[in-house]
C-alpha cells in the first residue's frame, strides 16, 4: 500500500558507472545494501545587503551547489569489490585453485578411510589394490605413500587434485588443478580411526583474487540514485558524478563488519520513476568482526582490542564559473592513508618501533571459513609514541595513531585485496 511519509526501510540505494563524467547511463545499475546515507544537494542563501533601502532585509542570493555525503555499508564478500573499484579504479583479477589439507594425529588405523569427492580410499597393512595405500613404518612414509597413490589413480575424482605430502607438519595438502570456483564443491570426510582430520569439508578458496593498488590516476565516477518507492508520489533523487573519496572502517570484537564511504558528487535530478526497475544485485554474505584481524609482518598482532582505517583520494573539488552553480568535476590528489590501534599494553609491543621510527608492514582484514578473504596491506606504517592511562585496576592500554607511506619495493602505499566468486566489477 503507497505510504504517506517516507521510511528508510523502504529506500533504494542503486548505482551505475558512467562513460562520461556527470552523464546518467541509461542501463547497467546495480542495486546496493546500505545501512545509512545522507548524500544529498544543498544550495545555501547568503546576503548582499545594499546601503539606502531602509533597515529590512533584502533578498537573498542563492549560493554554489554542494552535493555531498555518506553511505554507510556493510563490508560484505561481493558488493565490497563495487566500492574498491570507486576507490582505486579497476583491480588485476586472476583466478585461485581452491585447496585444503587433511592433518594426521598420528598413523592411520588398518582399514581406515579417507573420502574424497565421494570416494573412499582405504589404508591397508598388506599390499594395496586400486584406491589403496600400504601403511608405512612411520607417518612420513604413509603420506608419502599416500600422496604418490593419490596422484597416480586413473579415478576421475581423485584425478582433479594433486596430492603433497608435508612430512614436517603430518599434513596431506590437496589443491584442485582448474582455477575458479568448480573446487569448492569438492568435498572431504575422514573416518575415525584415520587419526585425520580435514581443514573443511570442502576445498576452499576457489575463486577469483581482486587486487587493488593506491595511487592510481583513472578514479571511475557513477550515477547514484536514492529513492523512496513506496510513497503515494513515488520520488528518485539521482546524483550524477558522483566520485568516492574516501572509505573509514572500524575493527572490533563482534559484530558484522561495516565501512563508511564519503561521495562527493556534481549535481542532484529529481524524477518520478526509476532509472532501472531491473537492476543486478549482489547476493550478501557479510565479513565478521569476529573473523578480522590486524598483523604485523604476516604474523598476528598480539593484544589487540581495536581498530581502524581511512583511505582517502583527497578529491579536490573544481570549480569553474558555470551558470548552475554546480562543481565542474571531482579529481584525486594526494592518496592518503591512517589509522588506529588500541592494544593491551605490555612495554614492549610496537614500542620499539614508535620510539626508533622504524616503520613496520601492517595488515587490517577479515576472512570467512569458506576460505573468502578482504584485506588492506600497507607496507611502510610509521608509528607515533604511544599514549596509554591507567583508569583503574583493569587492563592498561595504549593508542597508536599511524599513518601510512609509500612504498617504493612494492611500487604502492596500500593494497586491497578480495576473494571472493564474483569474475569481474568491469
Amino acid at each position: 500500500m503507497p505510504k504517506v511519509r517516507a521510511y528508510g526501510a523502504d529506500a533504494t540505494l542503486k548505482a551505475c558507472r558512467e562513460t562520461t563524467y556527470g552523464v546518467a547511463p541509461l542501463t547497467g545499475y546495480r542495486s546496493l545494501d546500505f545501512k545509512s546515507c545522507d548524500l544529498s544537494a544543498e544550495q545555501p542563501l547568503d546576503d548582499d545587503p545594499l546601503l539606502g533601502r531602509g533597515r529590512n532585509a533584502q533578498d537573498p542570493y542563492r549560493g554554489l551547489v554542494t552535493d555531498e555525503g555518506k553511505i554507510e555499508i556493510p563490508l560484505d564478500l561481493r558488493g565490497s569489490g563495487f566500492w574498491l573499484t570507486g576507490l582505486f579504479g579497476d583491480p588485476t583479477v586472476t583466478q585461485t585453485k581452491a585447496a585444503a589439507a587433511v592433518a594426521f594425529s598420528g598413523q592411520p588405523a588398518a582399514n581406515s578411510t579417507i573420502t574424497l569427492n565421494g570416494v573412499t580410499w582405504t589404508f591397508v597393512t598388506g599390499t594395496p589394490a586400486a584406491n589403496q595405500t600400504q601403511i608405512g613404518v612411520s607417518i612420513d612414509a604413509t603420506l608419502t605413500a599416500l600422496a604418490s597413490d593419490l596422484n597416480g589413480s586413473a579415478d576421475a575424482q581423485i584425478s582433479k587434485c594433486t596430492y603433497t605430502a608435508k612430512t614436517t607438519d603430518d599434513r596431506l595438502d590437496i589443491q584442485f588443478d582448474t582455477a575458479g570456483t568448480t573446487g569448492n564443491s569438492f568435498t572431504l570426510v575422514t573416518s575415525a580411526n584415520s587419526n585425520g582430520t580435514v581443514s573443511a569439508a570442502t576445498l576452499t578458496g576457489g575463486g577469483y583474487r581482486h587486487e587493488w593498488l593506491s595511487g592510481g590516476d583513472d578514479i571511475p565516477s557513477f550515477t547514484f540514485e536514492i529513492g523512496h518507492p513506496q510513497l503515494i508520489t513515488p520520488v528518485f533523487f539521482r546524483h550524477l558524478g558522483t566520485v568516492m573519496e574516501s572509505l573509514t572502517l572500524e575493527m572490533g570484537r563482534e559484530g558484522p563488519a561495516n565501512g563508511t564511504v564519503q561521495l562527493v558528487a556534481q549535481g542532484e535530478e529529481k524524477a518520478t520513476a526509476t532509472v532501472d526497475a531491473t537492476p543486478d544485485t549482489f547476493a550478501l554474505k557479510r565479513f565478521s568482526q569476529g573473523r578480522g584481524f590486524i598483523q604485523r609482518g604476516g604474523a598476528a598482532l598480539a593484544g589487540v582490542t581495536g581498530g581502524s582505517l581511512t583511505f582517502s583520494n583527497n578529491l579536490e573539488r573544481v570549480r569553474v564559473i558555470r551558470d548552475d552553480g554546480k562543481i565542474e568535476a571531482a579529481e584525486p590528489t594526494s592518496a592518503t592513508c591512517t589509522g588506529a590501534m588500541t592494544l593491551r599494553f605490555d612495554g614492549a609491543t610496537l614500542v620499539a618501533e614508535a620510539t626508533n621510527g622504524d616503520p613496520v608492514s601492517v595488515q587490517y582484514g577479515f576472512s570467512m571459513a569458506d576460505g573468502w578473504e578482504l584485506s588492506f596491506e600497507l607496507f611502510r606504517v610509521f608509528l607515533p609514541k604511544p599514549k596509554y592511562s591507567i583508569s583503574g585496576p583493569g587492563g592498561v592500554e595504549a593508542s597508536f595513531d599511524w599513518r601510512a607511506a609509500y612504498d617504493e619495493s612494492s611500487g604502492t602505499m596500500l593494497r586491497a585485496r578480495l576473494l571472493n566468486d564474483v569474475a569481474s566489477y568491469a
